[in-house]
């Protein structure tokens, strides 16, 4: 990035904020620093003892999974810590499944989605959150884009038996979103995966916003 930003320059700096945090959870603000656009993830608004546990927490997972998956296409690039309250990374401009209509997805859309995501559990990374379509961007050039990696996990800190569960978790997210968007596009195979996941819900301990932080957002 060159000069590095800090918390004191992004407090100078005009910043639109694209997402508001709940108590226990991040604010999502955009900015422009030496001719690009930064992405800030920022707990500094939370609780105090949010933020000083559960917030240094969280920028330290996001961050070092961001560093582990760097140079795949479909990971949010450059990241880099603000401090021990912020993670930032470079702003991606598109819209989320979320906000998108399935004729604005090109064909090709959700099988690169799974290669992201086959490439992520390649470094051994899980996400755990694909379900909610907040977490994958379509990019303006109609890329897939991993966001949040607030519920993610390093599977080598997991035991082997879990692995494939995990794996599974996230590709069924990918299904998920797949078959309620581009159900022309879906196979017997991906169909047969889905249907099986779906029947092991009852196993599903990973959930995006745990602790109960999942609440009113900040106004």
């Amino acid at each position: 990035m060159g000069e590095q930003m800090t918390r004191q320059v992004l407090d100078q700096l005009p910043a639109e904020i694209l997402s508001k945090g709940r108590w226990g959870n991040a604010d999502l603000v955009s900015c422009r620093f030496h001719g690009k656009t930064w992405a800030i993830k920022d707990f500094a608004l939370c609780p105090s003892l949010v933020k000083k546990t559960w917030g240094r927490w969280m920028v330290r997972r996001e961050y070092k999974a961001f560093i582990r998956l760097m140079g795949i296409a479909g990971i949010p690039p450059d990241p880099f810590l603000l401090d021990a309250y912020a993670v930032g990374y470079r702003f991606i401009p598109g819209k989320t499944l979320r906000e998108a209509r399935a004729e604005e997805l090109p064909d090709d859309f959700f099988y690169r989605l799974e290669d992201v995501v086959t490439r992520m559990h390649e470094r051994r990374i899980v996400h755990l959150d694909l379900r909610n379509r907040r977490n994958i961007l379509i990019s303006e050039n109609g890329v897939p884009v991993l966001l949040d990696f607030q519920s993610c996990m390093d599977l080598t800190r997991i035991p082997r038996v879990f692995h494939r569960l995990l794996r599974d978790i996230d590709l069924s997210g990918v299904y998920k979103n797949w078959i309620k968007l581009r159900p022309d596009l879906m196979d017997e195979a991906r169909l047969a995966h889905l249907a099986r996941m779906n029947r092991r819900r009852s196993l599903w301990v990973f959930k995006g916003y745990p602790m109960g932080t999942k609440g009113k957002r900040r106004g």
